[in-house]
């Protein structure tokens, strides 16, 4: 996800919920004793551009790892990575991203899914990089799943439990392409228009919406009437207002 990757939306990851929608990654859950894993977005609707967060709960200690399903079926794993390279997670709710990395909403728009899986050990994913966070895995849908389904052990050691979940990608509603922002704090992609800012204040820790430049000390990402973005920091030194 470059994606994917605010009222909560719980989806339903029981068993009941499981038995209506299948796997997307063709991995069938099996009961593991002691290990569960709930996955869920905080919002069942993105536009592209947007940043996404989503939660996972385990019920106890594991090495989790997320899959994202694209709409076009091809799949990206998402955690661990390059920001988080970490697999192992405590038991409780957890919130992504989890580092210094955003999770953009990219076309194309569509249904698209994310799934869990969560191992007593750990297994051999491929790792993304810095400059490609979140590898793509087979050049097609089915070398994906066919490369996940060797790498996670067989349903019958009782070593891994799985869950996902879906949400909606809708158009972006500005045509102009989102600040090219890759670390956080990254802003919003819509909302503004040509002669306005996205300003970041240090002090409230969130965006606002300004006409012209940077209004005080702090982030700035403009977009001029060519429909580029311009990166900006304003420092203040001395008595400043």
């Amino acid at each position: 996800m470059h994606k994917v990757w605010a009222a909560i939306l719980l989806v339903g990851i029981g068993l009941g919920a499981l038995a209506q929608e299948p796997s997307p990654l063709g991995l069938i859950p099996q009961p593991v004793p002691g290990l569960s894993v709930a996955i869920w977005t905080e919002k069942a609707q993105y536009y592209v551009g947007e940043t996404a967060r989503f939660f996972v709960y385990l019920s106890q200690p594991a090495y989790l790892y997320v899959f994202d399903i694209e709409p076009t079926g091809h799949i990206r794993l998402i955690f661990p990575n390059p920001y988080s390279p970490n697999p192992w997670k405590p038991a409780g709710t957890h919130a992504f991203p989890d580092g210094n990395y955003v999770l953009r909403v990219t076309p194309p728009s569509g249904r698209e899914a994310l799934q869990a899986v969560a191992c007593l050990t750990p297994i051999p994913v491929p790792m993304g990089t810095e400059s490609d966070p979140f590898p793509l895995l087979g050049p097609d849908p089915q070398s994906g799943r066919a490369q996940i389904l060797g790498l996670v052990p067989e349903p019958t050691c009782g070593c891994c439990a799985t869950a996902w979940t879906f949400f909606e990608i809708l158009p972006a509603s500005v045509s102009w392409p989102c600040p090219p922002c890759y670390l956080g704090p990254c802003p919003p992609c819509w909302g503004i228009f040509p002669g306005m800012c996205w300003y970041y204040d240090p002090a409230s820790g969130s965006w606002q919406a300004v006409v012209g430049s940077c209004p005080g000390p702090g982030l700035c990402w403009c977009l001029g009437p060519d429909g580029r973005w311009q990166f900006q920091i304003r420092i203040c030194v001395g008595d400043c207002p």
